[in-house]
């Protein structure tokens, strides 16, 4: 491997957890040195700063906060290595930096042009169109109590032919650890939300209704009473804000750079410098 390639590879490693470089802080009282490395402070919020930007951010800070700082540890010390070989300098670097800015900038422009288009009133309405178009599901509230044999399952059966409380018997009998609890309560659910065996039983009986026989699946046998059935409520706009946000973000981005492309003059070329010519598109039927 080739100097130029070792700094380049150590380029891309910095621009992984060099970003977690240590800045100055304005109040060590809110924001606490948590670490040092060869008399350099690491604050606090160049922890979190990398943390909100990385992989990490997908579970709670509180869980992965050892492993962060060791990154954020890391990405110091190559800094300093880097700065000792005045790397900021090397024209590989500078490359990278420069392509690095210019992404960022890419970035940001799009963000500030879609930022203004993410109106309330354009997520309701995408909100209520989504809505509109979705098919409600029905869905049932129901109880069960799991046991392992068939033996058991019909014992339980016979209990609640005498009068047992279908509740009581779960809480009595039920192997789901959950169940003994709440009397076997599920809450709510829609056909595909379990197992096939499972879900046919429940969705033929009505309200009030206890499964006639065990129903076998791959956790046991099931006993199932069915407490209510309705139509599954739509998810609140609240719920799918984040997702409406993210979805019109993209098909405003998209729009965006297709306005830019038939407003600008493109030429383009085939690898070899020879003009390419261009397919036209097919024909709709």
């Amino acid at each position: 491997m080739s100097h130029s390639t070792l700094r380049a590879a150590a380029f891309a490693v910095l621009m992984t957890v060099a970003a977690a470089a240590p800045a100055l802080a304005a109040d060590d009282a809110k924001d606490p040195v948590v670490a040092t490395v060869n008399g350099v402070d690491i604050h606090k919020s160049a922890v979190v700063d990398f943390y909100k930007n990385s992989q990490f951010a997908q579970v709670p800070l509180d869980a992965v906060y050892p492993q962060v700082l060791d990154v954020v540890v890391t990405g110091q010390l190559l800094l300093e290595q880097a700065e000792k070989q005045k790397l900021e300098n090397d024209p590989d670097v500078l490359k990278e930096v420069e392509q690095a800015k210019q992404n960022i900038m890419k970035q940001v422009w799009l963000t500030h042009e879609i930022a203004p288009t993410l109106t309330d009133t354009a997520l309701k309405a995408r909100y209520d169109a989504l809505i509109k178009s979705t098919p409600s599901r029905e869905e049932v509230h129901a109880r069960h109590i799991l046991v392992k044999t068939k033996a058991e399952a019909e014992k339980v059966l016979a209990d609640l032919k005498k009068g047992v409380k279908f509740e009581d018997e779960a809480k009595a009998k039920t192997q789901d650890p959950s169940g003994k609890d709440n009397g076997g309560d599920l809450g709510f659910f829609t056909k595909d939300e379990m197992v096939p065996e499972f879900a046919d039983a429940a969705f033929k009986l009505k309200p009030g209704q206890v499964s006639k026989t065990p129903i076998k699946t791959q956790f046991g046998y099931h006993i199932i009473k069915v407490e209510e059935r309705r139509m599954a409520p739509p998810p609140s706009f609240e719920q799918l804000k984040p997702t409406l946000i993210a979805e019109l973000k993209q098909q405003n981005a998209r729009k965006l750079i297709q306005d830019l492309r038939k407003s600008a003059e493109i030429k383009k070329f085939n690898i070899d410098g020879t003009p390419m010519v261009e397919k036209a598109p097919a024909a709709k039927p």
